[in-house]
């Protein structure tokens, strides 16, 4: 029958599987976050941009349908970022609810490992003691053949 350690490394191996995954869930969606706060910023760097496009062709006295299709352009990039937003508060409550999926997979992988160590050094122990005995009793027949 295998040790008990080599039983419990079987399960460590799934631990470590889950965490592993678990790390790349994380990874994945830390960079669905990133991605979205860079997206926000180009978008406020470009409706920005646009707003003043749109107070100089203002000031400059640009015909009424110009002005209009500014608006227009406008509107729809505040749309976006509005959209953008909502995507970004989505993936950071995801984000959070993989952290803690990471976190509990994190301490059940450390857990199996402490556990796995410990059954070892159990076994190292009754190693130990099996062959101390076994050299206890060698050393008390030698000592019954000489006398």
């Amino acid at each position: 029958m295998a040790k008990r350690s080599q039983r419990l490394k079987v399960v460590l191996d799934l631990a470590e599987r889950k965490k592993k995954q678990a790390d790349q869930l994380l990874a994945a969606s830390r960079v669905r976050v990133e991605k979205d706060l860079q997206a926000i910023e180009q978008l406020k760097a470009f409706l920005a941009d646009y707003q003043r496009q749109y107070e100089d062709a203002g000031r400059q006295g640009v015909g009424i349908a110009r002005l209009e299709v500014y608006q227009s352009f406008i509107r729809k990039i505040s749309a976006a970022l509005q959209q953008q937003e909502k995507a970004l508060e989505m993936n950071r409550n995801e984000l959070k609810i993989v952290e803690r999926h990471w976190t509990q997979c994190y301490g059940q992988a450390v857990a199996m490992d402490k556990l796995v160590d410990k059954a070892r050094t159990q076994e190292q122990q009754a190693e130990d003691k099996k062959l101390q005995q076994q050299l206890d009793e060698r050393s008390q027949l030698i000592k019954t053949n000489f006398i």
